[in-house]
């Protein structure tokens, strides 16, 4: 039983069926459970890679495998949604079993949020950017325009690198053409690599502090202060 739910990855019930066991389902289960080395856990999300983006990913990890110091010249940079409700996924706490359960409040598509951009890199940071409303290629050369003109080279020094991941409003024709009249170098980017973008730990770091305590807001306004001030 435990090794069929462990190689195969099957519920206690469906692993029962498989074998032909008798008894109760819920026996199956206690006896999965009193295993010493498995625990139920939930499975997290993470992009679907291809060998395509396997073999890119690779390459990319080839040709920067050796740099030290010119990691120092890297602006990395993305977008973030920070939800009114909190982060995204479960939350968790240490239940005092003598009191009633604490429920955590849901609105529909988290209350609503900001999406913020901002960078990052080992000379400093930019400002963070509150973005307005869904954006298109030309809103994403307007709200990092001052930002990479004012903070670049602070970042990164005089030969410093854009880092941007493959969204489409990144990738467009006349976003690339903008960056290329400015004269900013481009880091070239692997697909689906977010976990290779140190900005993300700044996101971690970001939620963790503002939502602490099980922190909700109730309107967009404070939200933004507490980014901001954050």
């Amino acid at each position: 039983m435990i090794k069929e739910v462990a190689t195969k990855k099957v519920s206690t019930t469906e692993a029962k069926r498989r074998l032909g066991l008798s008894g109760h389902r819920s026996t199956a289960y206690m006896t999965v459970k009193r295993s010493s080395y498995l625990r139920r856990t939930k499975i997290k999300g993470k992009p679907k890679l291809t060998e395509k983006h396997k073999i890119e990913r690779l390459n990319w990890a080839k040709e920067n495998m050796c740099w030290t110091k010119e990691w120092r010249k890297v602006m990395f940079s993305d977008e973030k949604k920070f939800n009114l409700d909190g982060p995204d996924g479960n939350q968790y706490y240490w239940h005092d079993i003598r009191n009633e359960p604490e429920y955590f409040s849901k609105r529909q598509a988290g209350g609503g949020g900001i999406m913020v951009w901002a960078g990052i890199g080992y000379g400093g940071k930019t400002n963070i950017v509150v973005i307005e409303g869904r954006s298109n290629a030309e809103d994403y050369r307007n709200y990092i325009s001052d930002q990479l003109k004012t903070f670049g080279k602070k970042i990164g020094g005089r030969s410093w690198i854009f880092q941007q991941d493959n969204a489409s409003i990144h990738k467009a024709k006349s976003t690339i053409e903008w960056l290329k009249s400015k004269k900013y170098r481009i880091f070239p980017w692997p697909a689906r690599s977010p976990d290779m973008n140190i900005i993300e730990n700044l996101w971690g770091i970001m939620v963790r502090k503002i939502y602490a305590n099980g922190k909700q807001f109730n309107s967009i306004q404070d939200l933004e202060k507490a980014i901001l001030d954050c």
